[in-house]
């Protein structure tokens, strides 16, 4: 069978389903990997897919697409880049955030397979999500595969490295919308927004003042976290520092350095497995355990004494919290996570006979068009050109504003152009979502 697999980001996913699209063709299955948000409606329509392998389901856009995806007789299979929560602290958690953990939209009746990392949060999926056991299947950490494919490169002398990989991506958003994974209105927003963008402040004074004080002993790296907007951190930090291009492999850049600063990531992990040491400053994970799994500090001194006494080449990992971790959240960590999932897929392929019956194009249907808005689905006289990031589809409108798209009301703020200025790129134009 052929089978598409959408990936959601580059930096994140895309090497973890190159993995997966491996182990699948084993089973002679032909597969083509493509990115999510800015082409699987087109790979869909024309290389017509007999299965899909998404992401996470949250917000308009990814129902939608699912849904024509049920209605044309594409198998439809989730595999969730995040790892989820354990029962305890899914337990603790308000009930924003277990709606985000779970998704807010109701996606079972259009999904057939879901892959999650650990056994715990398959079972609370089953219990508390949208489909039942027997379609959730635990697979292992997929994030961590890549380190167990044998490094053949070698790395030239260099001065030691920090590397900041930032965590912020709702520090660029609008206050009142800043996660797809709720509806608009949810109070979190706001909230989450604040978070994230109180700790991209204290972190560009804490870069600031290192580079100062330890230009001399140290290079300086930023990884920008999928979803944020690197110009932010292009304009403000000292020239020195590194940026990584968007969709650097975390894999490819920690073999690169020497120290890791998180605000409470996966990467932590991913680092203790090549012998970095890692800090978590200003936290913004609400996981009460991945938190906790590198030392945490708050403020730039704690920050300045904990790097004085971190010892390159040796992990820092709270080996207690993390083997907590692997019982109730990730599942093994083995590099096999990949192998597992393509074992699920095709056992759920297995049998079945191609019955696809798509177009070839997606429906333009301006399903989220409300009657009276100073948007129009066609020109008008002294109307301005929009176009949708996500869906693509153009419309008509003000010079500027903010909007959800007709066509898959993805939420859409626009500044007026300068004479002379092109066009916002599509990772600009949408601010308001982090496309989660």
């Amino acid at each position: 069978m052929l089978i598409g697999i959408y990936t959601l980001t580059q930096q994140r996913d895309k090497f973890i389903d190159e993995m997966l699209a491996e182990e699948l063709r084993k089973f002679d299955h032909e597969v083509v990997i493509r990115s999510y948000i800015h082409g699987a409606r087109e790979s869909i329509c024309y290389e017509k897919p007999d299965a899909v392998v998404v992401p996470m389901i949250g917000g308009e856009y990814k129902m939608d697409t699912i849904k024509k995806c049920r209605e044309w007789g594409v198998e439809v299979i989730v595999r969730r880049g995040e790892a989820g929560m354990g029962r305890d602290q899914f337990n603790d958690l308000d009930d924003n955030r277990k709606e985000l953990m779970l998704g807010h939209w109701d996606y079972g009746p259009y999904v057939d397979l879901e892959l999650v990392w650990g056994p715990e949060f398959a079972a609370v999926l089953a219990q508390h999500g949208h489909l039942p056991a027997e379609k959730i299947k635990a697979c292992g950490a997929f994030a961590f595969d890549p380190y167990f494919v044998k490094d053949l490169t070698a790395h030239p002398d260099r001065k030691e490295t920090i590397l900041f990989a930032t965590g912020f991506s709702t520090a660029d958003c609008l206050p009142d919308y800043c996660e797809t994974g709720l509806p608009e209105g949810s109070s979190y927003h706001e909230e989450l927004q604040k978070i994230h963008a109180d700790a991209r402040a204290a972190w560009l004074k804490a870069i600031h003042e290192l580079v100062r004080c330890y230009k001399d002993e140290w290079d300086f790296e930023l990884k920008v976290r999928p979803g944020e907007t690197p110009v932010v951190y292009t304009d403000k930090v000292p020239s020195c520092v590194k940026i990584h291009p968007e969709g650097a492999s975390s894999s490819e850049v920690l073999k690169t350095i020497d120290v890791l600063v998180h605000s409470g990531s996966t990467l932590a992990i991913e680092a203790h497995l090549l012998n970095i040491p890692a800090i978590n400053f200003c936290n913004v994970n609400p996981d009460p355990l991945l938190s906790k799994v590198s030392p945490m500090v708050e403020q730039y001194g704690e920050l300045e004494f904990m790097l004085s006494r971190l010892m390159p080449g040796v992990s820092n990992v709270r080996q207690p919290i993390l083997d907590e971790l692997i019982d109730h959240l990730y599942g093994p960590i083995d590099g096999k996570a990949c192998e597992r999932a393509a074992r699920y897929i095709d056992n759920h392929l297995s049998g079945k006979v191609s019955k696809v019956n798509i177009p070839t194009a997606w429906p333009q249907e301006a399903k989220y068009f409300v009657s009276g808005d100073t948007l129009h689905l066609e020109k008008q006289e002294g109307d301005f050109r929009w176009s949708c990031p996500c869906c693509r589809v153009i419309f008509w409108g003000e010079q500027e504003g903010t909007h959800n798209c007709p066509y898959c009301n993805m939420k859409i703020n626009r500044t007026a152009m300068k004479p002379g200025e092109k066009e916002p790129s599509r990772k600009r134009a949408v601010v308001s979502s982090t496309l989660g």
